[in-house]
């Protein structure tokens, strides 16, 4: 068992860095998503599950066809390989409490890599094999 304070731990955060893991279980994986205000992600999606929940602040999550307003105490469930975007238009920064298990080979396989964006230049898919950074991306659906 591990016991961790959400404040604490937030204090650990570097400039700029937005995600902080929190636990690394086998097949479980928490983390803390910060949202600055103005930030705003990349419409992307992952081969697994997620989960958010608002510990402070505002913001908006997006999918292809839905908009949801968020704030403290909403919770939010993403299903696999769903696109989103998360994005921060207020004045305060908007903290997430994130969970995901751990994507099976079989969804692995069916998201072509651990996450995949929407190149905004092209439109075409961009599929990271490990998780992040330009340099890993390879653009699919030539």
């Amino acid at each position: 068992m591990k016991l961790l304070d959400v404040n604490e731990a937030s204090k650990e955060r570097k400039k700029g860095q937005r995600r902080v893991d929190l636990f690394r279980r086998e097949n479980l994986h928490t983390w803390l998503l910060y949202f600055p205000p103005g930030d705003v992600q990349t419409m992307h999606n992952h081969p697994s599950d997620r989960t958010y929940y608002v510990i402070t602040g505002r913001g908006v999550m997006k999918g292809p066809n839905e908009t949801h307003e968020l704030s403290p105490g909403m919770v939010l469930s993403i299903p696999a390989h769903e696109y989103y975007e998360g994005s921060n238009p207020y004045d305060e920064p908007m903290v997430l409490l994130g969970n995901s298990n751990k994507a099976t080979p079989e969804d692995l396989a069916k998201a072509g890599g651990q996450r995949s964006e929407i190149d905004e230049a092209t439109g075409k898919r961009i599929v990271y094999q490990h998780g992040g950074g330009r340099d890993e991306g390879r653009l699919v659906d030539d």
